[in-house]
């Protein structure tokens, strides 16, 4: 038909085809970023069931379970509000010296609002964890708060006269005296996210202008045809 051929309506139609082409696009993306996921927390499951090994031995970002004896380093101490199986509080994060000029940002585990901070070991101790990704983005403090808002072994690196390692270590166990706080942290959850909503969503665009747009054209050509029924006016 002449009239869906002028070139507003070519411009229409091309509008289309792009639209249907990005929505797609955007539908596959979203569901490369939710086998992205899966990847991810099937990887970490993988890690974690390997026995532990010595920390030094660990590659970086691995979420490995490894073992460190060293000391505690309670001058840079700090706690981070976060809540534990519905229950407030915050969790106590020391660094842990392994090593000769090294050490590893600890969450030794949750405390209840409440309550005290537990100080650190002072002796010679073993502890064993899973090694965590840095929660990165924190601002550097002119001082060490006794508060901070991320588990950022950047911010003790700051203030400190040894080599912090850039993952955090989320501890699992321990040979000290027990003194019943902290509770140990529970591992931080991966979730998979709303991506394959997402992709559903986009994929529904698409159809609906795949649907949609035929049928206003549809619509259009009907409007210019006589009653008489011989056909659609040419203009």
């Amino acid at each position: 038909m002449r009239t869906l051929l002028r070139p507003r309506w070519i411009a229409g139609h091309l509008l289309a085809i792009v639209a249907v082409v990005a929505f797609v696009d955007l539908g596959f993306w979203q569901l490369r970023r939710h086998d992205e996921k899966v990847a991810l927390r099937d990887a970490v499951a993988a890690a974690q069931a390997l026995p532990p090994v010595p920390i030094d031995e660990a590659p970086g970002g691995s979420y490995r379970r490894v073992v460190a004896t060293g000391t505690f380093d309670g001058s840079l101490q700090t706690k981070v509000l976060r809540s534990q199986k519905g229950v407030s509080g915050y969790h106590v994060i020391t660094p842990f010296l392994f090593d000769e000029g090294r050490a590893v940002l600890v969450d030794r585990g949750c405390v209840p609002l409440d309550a005290e901070p537990p100080g650190p070991f002072a002796r010679l101790t073993e502890i064993e964890g899973t090694l965590w990704p840095a929660e990165e983005g924190s601002s550097i403090p002119d001082t060490l708060t006794p508060a901070v808002r991320r588990i950022d072994p950047e911010i003790q690196a700051a203030f400190a006269d040894y080599e912090l390692l850039g993952e955090y270590l989320l501890l699992t166990g321990h040979r000290y005296e027990a003194t019943g706080l902290p509770v140990l942290p529970e591992a931080p959850e991966i979730p998979l996210g709303p991506h394959l909503g997402y992709a559903g969503q986009w994929f529904l665009f698409a159809a609906v202008v795949l649907v949609g747009y035929p049928m206003l054209l549809r619509a259009r050509a009907d409007r210019r045809t006589p009653e008489s029924g011989i056909g659609p006016i040419l203009s």
